[in-house]
């Protein structure tokens, strides 16, 4: 006989519900970032920096990881992502933005 009663289901849903916050948190899944998190991510490079070498990237623009809604930029996370690990050493090395092939 056991002295404490789990309710399995319930306990599942709760599992669930933290390892997608999680994952949303860590970018991985379906989450949108605004640009002071994109600030946070660039190591601190203002929204003007990012707007010029990110938001107007190719790459950027023709993914669409970047949509200006009204006054405000909103970064789709997991594409970011993976754009930032391609090409955030080379950003600033140079006024023009040059895509890698």
């Amino acid at each position: 006989m056991s002295l404490i009663n789990v309710n399995e289901d319930a306990a599942r849903e709760l599992y669930k519900e933290a390892i997608k916050e999680y994952l949303e948190e860590q970018g991985h899944i379906g989450s949108l970032w605004k640009m002071e998190r994109m600030i946070l991510e660039c190591g601190g490079f203002g929204s003007k920096w990012i707007v010029g070498h990110i938001c107007n990237h190719p790459y950027v623009i023709r993914n669409k990881l970047a949509i200006k809604s009204g006054k405000e930029w909103i970064f789709k996370a997991q594409g970011i992502i993976e754009f930032l690990d391609l090409y955030f050493p080379d950003l600033g090395k140079n006024n023009e933005v040059i895509e890698r092939k």
